[in-house]
Order: structure tokens, then sequence, then C-alpha cells
């Protein structure tokens, strides 16, 4: 999700907030992954989804109702977060959460983690934003280590080449809408630019669950105990405090150590994956999701020369974004 545009001196955070909100932000994009992986075998991905943004916009209108009072949005940024919100949260984050459904959740965090090379190469073809030679590095050091992931991945179990293409597409609809958020008229308060996204996003996937049936496979009685877990630690943890901790640094540290996630949350993934999931890591593995992330963090320093307040931000995450290019 990307956030309104902010006006206003960004507060600062004292160091160990940083440090805690940095930690916060590398362990819970980690656990994105996995939450995608578990919550998708008990749940069809699009219901997984449907509940994730529903429950978080019932959770959050109250407090953007609360803060309309201050600073009301006027109809063009009402519009702008509605139509901003589906693409990036139905055309990114929903398709991600079902591509991990094809793949084993280590391999897609590193998929998902290209979404700053995919905006960089966005930015290059369609608004003759020139890259240079640390971006062009970046590039190429990120395409190569996803070709070596999906070629090192495609004779494993769990992995459907379906899978990778969700996620890589995922990254890439993320990253083009990352592009958009500068030519979109935006709410300047955080809270009810995300209301505003995620209210249309959560009415958009129950009409789609209810209409293609996947609403009467549901038995909640049936649904493990893990599950729901899984489903509250994404609505809570992931779209909402999220959001506030990605903000926070984004506007007061730096976009730097806020997009640091990008290439320190597919190790933390892949290494709890092996551990919890049982997922196969093998060195090959290893030595391409370091190049792909080697690639990744040459892009997000090179971004992170954008000032922070010039940089739409709001999560929830796959997630959310920034025009940084990062993904929460």
């Amino acid at each position: 999700m990307t956030a309104a545009r902010s006006h206003g001196s960004p507060q600062t955070l004292g160091k160990g907030l940083v440090i805690i909100g940095v930690g916060y932000q590398w362990l819970y994009n980690g656990l994105n992954f996995l939450a995608f992986k578990v919550g998708g075998e008990a749940f069809h991905p699009l219901m997984l989804a449907a509940l994730r943004f529903g429950i978080a916009a019932i959770l959050i209108s109250p407090f953007a109702a609360w803060r309309w009072r201050r600073r009301p949005a006027s109809a063009p940024e009402l519009a702008g977060a509605a139509v901003l919100g589906p693409v990036m949260l139905i055309g990114s984050q929903t398709l991600a959460i079902w591509g991990t459904h094809f793949l084993p959740a280590g391999v897609a965090s590193v998929f998902g983690s290209a979404a700053p090379v995919f905006l960089a190469l966005f930015a290059w073809v369609f608004f003759r934003e020139t890259p240079g030679a640390r971006q062009l590095m970046g590039i190429g050091l990120g395409l190569i280590g996803l070709a070596a992931m999906g070629l090192l991945s495609s004779s494993g179990n769990g992995f459907r080449p379906i899978g990778a293409v969700m996620t890589l597409t995922a990254s890439a609809l993320w990253a083009a809408g990352s592009l958009g958020t500068s030519r979109l008229q935006l709410p300047s308060d955080p809270a009810i630019g995300l209301a505003a996204q995620l209210l249309p996003t959560g009415i958009i996937l129950a009409l789609i669950v209810w209409f293609t049936g996947i609403s009467a496979s549901l038995h909640p009685s049936t649904v493990p105990l893990r599950a729901w877990g899984v489903l509250a630690f994404l609505v809570v943890a992931s779209t909402l405090i999220g959001y506030a901790v990605f903000l926070a640094l984004s506007r007061s540290a730096s976009s730097l150590l806020a997009n640091s996630f990008n290439y320190v949350a597919p190790v933390i993934a892949l290494v709890l994956s092996a551990c919890f999931l049982k997922e196969p890591v093998g060195l090959g593995k290893l030595i391409a999701a370091s190049i792909t992330l080697a690639g990744v963090a040459l892009m997000v320093g090179t971004r992170a020369k954008i000032a922070p307040s010039s940089c739409s931000t709001i999560t929830p995450p796959h997630s959310a974004t920034s025009r940084c290019g990062g993904r929460t």
C-alpha cells in the first residue's frame, strides 16, 4: 500500500526506537511468506487475502473516521486511494499470497524481494530515468540471481513455475504501482489513506470469493488454530502495526533503513522456512539468493538518496511500499 504524501516536519526517533523498528521490519517481513504458506494451506489464497484486508479495513475505519475531523480528505484524494488500493493489494499482494501457495516459502520470499529491480527497470523504460552504474549493476545481479533461483528450484518438491510467475508479477505490479503514486492525489492523513485503500480492496475481494463460490468452502470449525493465528498476524502485525513502523522509519530515520528488509527478510524467510516448514535449502539456493539480494541492496541503497519526506509510504506484504521501492 502506498501512503499519502506527508506534510510538515518529520519527528526524530531515538536510536533505540530506530533499532527496534528496523529489527521489527526485518522479522515480520521474513515471517510474511511463511504466513502466506501456512495460511494458504487452510484458506483459499483469495479467501486469506479477503479476510486479511477486510478485517484490517474494519479495524482501521473507526480511527480513520476520528482523524477525519482534523484532516478531511478531498474527493480526488479519496478517489486516488480507492484506485491505488486494489491495484497494489489485489494486483500485487493477493497475487503474492496466491503465488506462494505453489512455491516453497523461502524461494517465494526471494522472488518477492525483486520490486526494487523492477522499479528501476520501469523508471528507465517508461519515464526515461536513466539508471547509474550502481543501478545497472543492481538490475543485472538481481535478474541473474532470480534466474538462478528459478533454475535451481525447478526440480525440487513444492515448486511450480506458475508460482514463480505469480510472485514475480506481484513484484512487478508493486513496482508499477509505486511509480504511479507520484501521479495520484492521496489523503495527507495516513490513517485515512490506509482506510481508503483497504475498504475498496476488501469489498472487491469479498465479492470475488462470494461469486466464485470460494466463500462456500470456508468452514471455520475445520480451520486449524495456527491458521487463525496466521490471519491475526497478517492483519495486526503486518497490515496495521507494520504500516506505523515503516512510516515512522521512512519519515524520521532514512528510506535506506526503512527499505533494508528487501535484502534481509528473504534470508530470514529462508532460514525459518527450513527450520519450521522443513523446506530444503542447498548451497546453490543460498548463492542464488545472495546474488539476488546483493542486487536489491544496490537498488535500495541508490533509491535511498531520495529524501524520506519525498517518499510516499504505507504498509501493510507482503505489506507496503514507498516510491523508494520498498514493500512491507
